[in-house]
């Protein structure tokens, strides 16, 4: 992530904030260990409601941040005030925005969140690398044949990373077409190492053509990976800080 910098006063579009292109994916990354404050007066009136019922301070301060930041990047889009925009939810829990022409998705783990800005459906999912006991049960249970044989074939060192770097990309296209879980995980094929791909799609529905899958992870601690409905997008990355 190293495009940009750009505090919470995040500018529209039309006023010199990043411009959204036609064939363009922005991913924003959102620290969740800084102060919170200055996210507080982007909440909406519901959200400050439900930050007062969380029981645990750092449960409130990361909720507070990480949508509070998410207001601040979409309201910047959309030239809207943060704690103005409208979320709605479809039929299987993604969520969207009322009345803009935007399609977002968001993922956390630890201290980082993950924000995707397009035009298009998209889905992006974050990780945290720790160690997994039972890794080769876990991989047997929710990944393809190919990706097991794959995944096998790295040397020991390498096979945690590349677990995850399989993970987030099955989990994006997931979250991308909104249908859980309700879709298996081993009825399509993604590349566990470098570059990001789609091998296969056996859903009979989707065309891997037709995807752009991107490895988006912000450093190496985390590993994360966008999923997007159109062919050959240009992801472009960024991050976001308190002011």
């Amino acid at each position: 992530m190293n495009e940009a910098i750009l505090n919470t006063s995040f500018l529209p579009e039309s006023a010199g904030g990043p411009q959204l292109n036609a064939g363009e994916v922005h991913v924003w990354a959102v620290p969740l260990h800084g102060a919170h404050e200055p996210f507080q007066a982007l909440l909406s009136a519901a959200e400050q409601a439900r930050v007062e019922r969380l029981r645990f301070a750092e449960h409130r301060r990361r909720f507070t941040i990480w949508h509070g930041a998410l207001r601040a990047i979409l309201g910047g889009y959309a030239g809207r005030e943060p704690q103005a925009l409208q979320f709605a939810y479809g039929p299987r829990g993604k969520p969207y925005l009322v009345d803009a022409p935007l399609q977002f998705n968001l993922s956390h783990s630890a201290q980082l969140a993950l924000v995707a800005v397009g035009r298009n459906e998209l889905g992006v999912d974050c990780e945290q690398v720790r160690h997994l006991e039972s890794l080769d049960d876990i991989v047997r249970r929710h990944f393809s044949a190919v990706e097991f044989a794959a995944l096998s074939a790295l040397a020991e060192p390498e096979r945690l990373r590349g677990f995850y770097r399989c993970w987030t990309r099955k989990e994006a296209f997931i979250k991308a077409i909104g249908t859980g879980l309700s879709l298996p995980l081993d009825v399509f094929d993604v590349t566990v190492g470098e570059p990001a791909a789609f091998l296969a799609l056996r859903d009979g529905q989707e065309d891997p053509e037709r995807w752009t899958l991107a490895d988006v992870s912000p450093g190496p601690d985390y590993i994360a990976a966008l999923a997007a409905r159109e062919r050959g997008l240009r992801v472009r990355t960024f991050a976001l800080r308190a002011s």
